[in-house]
């Protein structure tokens, strides 16, 4: 008889965390009561813009477009720049919330320089889109669940090992990085920036 408590048992618990994981209560639970904002050292605009990214995450999983992450990109107080995951849909593993947003931001304001621009993301930045943050210019991150957490829910979605990876020295990485034709390069570089 306990032989086939232990599967049922499991079952629930099983069946427990996909309800809890519900897009709608993970969404509820995230949204700060108006206590815990008092307190924070944010503003309310924060957690209006955070909830942007929260309602955008929603989008990701509603259309199937791939996990559910949301982000918004903000200057000056206004959004300019939406994005939610669409590796699925666009068949791009690229195009996570946070590179979305970016791409909106910069098309929208004709140029991929981002200073002074704050990003929300309903999860903590993957390697790739903190790469990208750093690069254009933004200078806040805010985030809802951290990385650890992201982990927990679906240990395919871990980037460790590339934290790990671009801490070795270059010569020592997995993914061997090989430079061909640097002076035939350099010169192209040189002419394109003396233009």
């Amino acid at each position: 008889m306990s032989s086939i408590k232990f599967p049922i048992l499991f079952a629930f618990v099983l069946f427990g965390a996909y309800v809890e994981y519900d897009s709608g209560k993970t969404v509820q639970k995230l949204k700060m009561s108006k206590e815990q904002r008092q307190n924070a050292k944010t503003s309310p605009a924060d957690y209006e813009f955070m909830s942007r990214a929260l309602e955008l995450s929603q989008n990701a999983l509603k259309e199937n477009h791939g996990h559910p992450f949301g982000s918004v990109v903000v200057k000056d107080g206004k959004i300019i720049g939406e994005g939610w995951n669409k590796t699925k849909l666009l068949k791009d593993p690229s195009a996570h919330a946070e590179m979305e947003a970016i791409r909106d931001a910069s098309k929208k304001l004709s140029d991929g320089n981002l200073k002074g621009s704050t990003i929300y993301a309903s999860a903590q930045p993957c390697p790739m889109c903190l790469s990208l943050i750093y690069l254009t210019g933004i200078t806040k991150v805010y985030y809802c669940i951290p990385h650890s957490k992201v982990v927990e829910y679906n240990p395919d979605l871990s980037v460790d090992y590339v934290y790990e990876e671009l801490s070795r020295p270059q010569n020592e990485r997995t993914i061997p990085e090989v430079q061909l034709l640097g002076t035939e390069a350099d010169k192209y570089i040189r002419s394109y920036i003396s233009q």
